[in-house]
Parts: C-alpha cells; structure tokens; sequence
C-alpha cells in the first residue's frame, strides 16, 4: 500500500465521527467528523479535472485556517495534484512572485482575502481559473466570474480516487524568503506521510486520538507542521482558529474546546504569557509544542508553574518541517527539576529517521523527510545547499553527548567583534531573563574598529534601564559580548511566520545604531 494522503485521510475516516474537527470564520463556527471531511475532500478531487486540473499541477491556496482549507489540504493531493499554499501574511508582490514560480493554474481563496489577492490578479497570468471559499463576507467585486467553492462540491461525486504514486509530490511550500527570494520546496505524499506519522511516535509530539489540537502555526507554513496529518492519523480532534488568533481569542479557545496539545511559536506563547492571571486556567492544555526560534528558560518556567509543558522543536520549511524535539531522556529522568526544565531550552534530541551532524560549526540534517533541492520550474532544481545527500541548515550549534542540539546562532545572525564570534541567540535568552524584559533581538551593527558590535533591541515590560540591562548581561557573558548599545521599542520586527526578523530589523537600524559608536567595547 503507497504511503500517500489518500491513505492518511482513509485511516482518520476510519477511526470514526468521534474527533471533532472545529473550524472558526466570521460566518461562525462548524464542526465535522473525519468521515465528513473524507467525503468532501473526495469531491474536491473529483471537481478538479473540470477546473482543467491535471496531475501534477499546482493549486494554489490564499486562505487562513479553517475547515475549507484543511479539506484542500486532502482534496488536492489525493487528485494527483500539487498543493500550493500562499502566505497570506506575505507582501502582495511576494504573494505574486510565488504563484507565477510555482505555475498555480487554479486558486482557492477565502471569501474576506479576495480584496488583497484583487490588487495582483492581473500580474497572475497564469491562473486559469479562482474559487471563493465562503466564509461569511462579500467577496470583493473583481471575483465575480469566480466560482462558489460549495457549488463546486455539490456537483461532484465523492468516489473515491485512484491512489497516487507515493513519491509524487503532493504539496508545494515556500520558505519565508529571509535570506532572499522565497524558495519552493516539494514535499512527496511519502515524505508527508512519514513526517505524519513521526507526530505519533512517544518521544516526539506524542499525538493521541483522545488529544484536542489548536496549531497556531498557520497550514500555508510547512504543514502546520504537519499537524492535521498526524491528527488524521491518530484519529484526533483539531481546531483550527481562523484569522483571529489574538492571545485572548486563543486562550478562550483552548479552554472553549478543551485543546489538550497547542503549537506556535514562541513569540505568540510570551504574548499570551504577558496577559497575566487571565493566562493562568489552562486545565485541558497539556503541553505546548514550540519552534521557530529559542524559547527563554523563564517563559518554560512560568508555563511549567501554570501545569503546562512546553516542548521546543527545530527544523525548517525544507525538513517538513521537524527533525528535534524536547524530551527528558530516561537516563536523565532524575535530575532535578530545574535542571529538566532546562533541558526543554535545547534544540531537542532527534526524531526517528533524522540524523545531525556538524560540520565546521554548522549543523547538517538528512531523513526521509528532508528535502534533497529547492523547486525551480522546468525541473531544474537548486542543490546548492546540498551534497551528499546532506541539508546545510545555515544554523550554528553544537551536540552534547547526551544526544541535545544546542543552536548557537544563524550562520547569518553570528557577530564577528575582533575576530571573535558572539551568539546573538545567547544573548537575547540572557536578556529576556530579565525580570522588565518581554523581548528581545540582538543584531550585528558594522564597527570602524572592531568590524562588528552587539546592539539590542528591547521591548520593556516594567522598568529598567539601558545600563541595568548591561549590568545583568555582565554577570553573565564575557565583558566583550556585552552591546555597546539598547535600544527600547515597543515592538519587535517579525516575518511573515512570527519569527523574528533579524533582516529586517539590521535594514531598519543598522546604520542608525553605527553613526553612534564612539569607540569600541567597554
């Protein structure tokens, strides 16, 4: 039997109407059974061949998480076709970029988005034809020839498909484009399959079919890191929040629905974490699954006194995208708390069939879900990050001999003071240790004499000062890592995905932050 979605969606309708998959919009909510959602999802497939769909072509998708979507998520693939996701958060010219490189030929979109995706249409000159995902508002007038995404199901039949060559790529996802253009990466229905079933393994998400879960990571973002596979898989309920994903939607969420098991990243978990008591009764959530960048050992702490676990995975679009997780390794089982606590600020042990190695500092990765190039159209793909069948992640770190990742840093993100290198990561977690402390980045700022210097930016949740905060980083790191300079923001730059936006912020303060050196460390 192929290891392909069709076989993930037959095993979650399988396992019954039990599991409640509850989707948010502003129509409202609804709620399906897998069975239900298997059945649409076939007559999503069914209607695609009338679109002018055909196996292996692209279809995009502009929507935010929802019932809709997660059925294309089933439909396309099991049709032969490849899943497109777009980046709702993305600029409208990145959005365009995307869907001419990846050759969409048809795309969903979500009945309150057609007024942003109306200002590129004309530059989408591929696209043959557009179909409105209701969700309770007008779509916008430049969508009037498109088609009614229900009345496109109500035609089809819900037969069932013919099964696909497993190692034909299912989905297309982009990378967030920090490093430059956006960067397509195809993920085959085996690999999906084999990164879904990985989410149920005891010593990586644990998923189980009496578990809720609420992904915050959006489903156009590798996956949702592959949650809604796994939860077929398990036979489990999910809730998926639409666009209003604010810290006090979800945390009603989360007890509304009895979520067991939430994922997001970290920027998101301090958000819900600064609202305070109104944070504090999360029975039903049993632990947090994080990524996307360091968690602060303070903020597991502050979760842990809450009853709630925190996890913190590693990986990237081109991994599907997990390779690590957190967990208290059975020799280490009797360590003390605190010291437990800590090892869920690692970057995690590896996942079953993910293998690390570093090379010259950087970690490289290779699996059966990793990608071996990034797409390019007519088949000519790009391997330059690639060789010997080895992903050069670009991240710094080290392996321990108990097997835990530690990431020091962005190859791109390192600062080189005086010939020597400065963790920024190291830098920030140490900041954001401060009690006043709600956030914090740490970029490279050019130096006439020292080449580059530390600078910080710090948005305050009580006060301190710039001199205080050195002074607690000197207790702590060599004088010499210290920033010559703070700057306090009310917020942070972030990409598209939630992560921090290192590019961002150097473009927006770089040359600010150099025209005040005076000097050189202190």
């Amino acid at each position: 039997m192929p290891l392909s979605i069709g076989m993930v969606l037959r095993r979650g309708a399988a396992m019954g109407p039990h599991a409640r998959l509850v989707g948010y919009a502003p129509a409202g909510r609804a709620e399906l059974g897998w069975p239900d959602l298997a059945a649409r999802a076939r007559r999503v497939a069914a209607a695609l061949p009338g679109l002018g769909v055909r196996p292996g072509d692209r279809v995009g998708t502009y929507a935010w998480n929802g019932l809709r979507h997660l059925e294309l998520f089933y439909g396309v693939p099991i049709a032969g076709a490849v899943l497109q996701p777009l980046n709702v958060r993305l600029y409208p010219d990145q959005i365009a970029w995307i869907a001419e490189h990846a050759d969409d030929k048809v795309i969903f979109v979500e009945a309150s988005l057609t007024a942003r995706l109306a200002e590129i249409r004309p530059k989408l000159t591929g696209v043959q034809r557009y179909v409105v995902l209701p969700d309770g508002t007008q779509p916008h007038p430049d969508f009037e020839d498109a088609i009614d995404y229900e009345e496109l199901l109500a035609a089809a039949t819900d037969d069932e498909p013919s099964e696909v060559d497993e190692f034909a790529a299912a989905c297309l996802c982009y990378t967030g484009g920090t490093t430059g253009r956006p960067k397509g990466v195809a993920y085959s229905h085996r690999s999906l399959t084999l990164h879904a079933m990985s989410g149920l393994f005891v010593d990586s998400f644990a998923i189980r079919e009496r578990d809720v879960l609420l992904p915050l990571t959006p489903l156009f973002h590798a996956t949702a890191w592959g949650m809604p596979y796994s939860a077929a898989l398990a036979g489990a309920g999910l809730v998926l929040a639409g666009q209003d994903t604010s810290p006090a939607t979800v945390v009603r969420l989360i007890r509304e629905e009895r979520v067991t098991v939430a994922a997001g990243v970290p920027t998101f978990w301090l958000a819900v974490d600064q609202l305070g008591p109104a944070a504090d009764d999360l029975a039903s959530l049993d632990r947090i699954l994080c990524g996307g960048s360091a968690i602060p050992l303070e903020l597991i702490q502050r979760y842990h006194r809450r009853g709630v676990g925190m996890q913190q995975g590693w990986g990237m679009t081109e991994m599907s995208p997990s390779g690590n997780l957190t967990i208290v390794r059975g020799h280490l089982a009797g360590l003390p708390e605190a010291e437990q606590l800590a090892l869920h600020a690692t970057q995690g042990v590896t996942t079953a069939g993910v293998e690390l190695r570093v090379v010259d500092g950087e970690i490289e990765v290779r699996g059966p879900w990793v990608t071996a190039s990034y797409y390019e159209p007519d088949d000519d793909a790009n391997t330059a990050r690639f060789h010997d069948g080895w992903l050069r992640t670009g991240d710094v770190g080290t392996i321990d001999p108990d097997g835990y990742l530690h990431l020091l840093d962005r190859t791109k993100d390192l600062i080189k003071s005086g010939g020597e290198w400065i963790s920024s990561i190291e830098l920030e977690n140490h900041l954001m240790d401060h009690d006043a402390v709600a956030q914090a980045m740490v970029i490279a700022v050019p130096h006439p004499t020292w080449g580059e210097r530390p600078a910080a930016l710090v948005v305050r949740s009580g006060d301190v000062t710039a001199d205080e905060l050195m002074t607690h980083l000197r207790g702590r790191v060599a004088s010499w890592w210290v920033p010559d300079l703070v700057e306090f923001v009310d917020a942070l730059p972030t990409t598209a995905t939630g992560k921090f936006d290192k590019r961002g912020a150097r473009a927006r303060w770089q040359d600010k932050f150099a025209l005040t050196f005076n000097g050189g460390p202190q």
